[in-house]
């Protein structure tokens, strides 16, 4: 791994905060390695908690994210659940936005590594991208709005024992009764990825490489 990390331009890691010094490839470890080839190198991190604060070093995964930042609730409370039953966001956003926000960063970190030389260390976190649409500047929907997408979704039963992928099938079963021409064979929104797993069906990319064989 180290020998790999002598040519890279950019390290992604995952773990939490120190973890992957115990294995010489932490920050101060790459900085160092960066040094001595005269090559700035852009180490990206991504884990649950951010880089400080009293849980910095704690482990977890977006379902974590979505409870500590308040999302689980809010999304429990717009489902009808007056008791403080929290129910988690159908969708994986979070994870989406943390990796977006880490590839953005690096992409940025490289631009001004060109510019100005040097090393740059990149931090995203899924606690910072899941509060981040209960910001004031985003806010969330009036209750009207809520209560008038729920009447004419007619969601199916929902509880906190519903695991993600779960909770997805709930929000596409109700899109497709309202809108059953989005999910017919034709549809011009959907397309089927075969994988080792078997057929999927999804929605089409928004974007495509200029290479239809690397798009996917």
């Amino acid at each position: 791994m180290k020998e790999l990390v002598k040519d890279a331009d950019v390290f992604v890691q995952g773990y939490r905060p120190g973890s992957t010094a115990r294995y010489g490839l932490g920050l101060q470890n790459l900085l160092e390695m960066a040094g001595k080839t005269g090559k700035g190198i852009v180490y990206v991190e991504e884990n649950c908690y951010g880089p400080d604060g009293s849980f910095h070093d704690r482990p977890g995964w977006q379902q974590v994210a979505d409870a500590a930042s308040g999302c689980a609730y809010v999304t429990g409370r717009s489902l009808g659940h007056e008791d403080g039953t929290c129910v988690l966001p159908a969708l994986p956003a979070p994870d989406m936005m943390t990796g977006l926000v880490g590839a953005i960063g690096a992409m940025m970190a490289i631009r001004d590594r060109a510019r100005n030389g040097g090393s740059y260390h990149v931090f995203s976190s899924l606690l910072a991208a899941a509060a981040f649409p209960l910001q004031p500047e985003i806010g969330l929907y009036s209750p009207g709005v809520v209560q008038k997408c729920n009447e004419r979704f007619e969601w199916d039963a929902v509880n906190p024992a519903l695991f993600v992928l779960e909770l997805l099938d709930v929000v596409l079963r109700g899109w497709k009764r309202v809108f059953p021409e989005y999910f017919a064979a034709d549809s011009p929104w959907i397309t089927t990825l075969t994988g080792p797993w078997g057929n999927f069906q999804l929605l089409e990319p928004v974007l495509r490489l200029a290479d239809s064989s690397a798009s996917p």
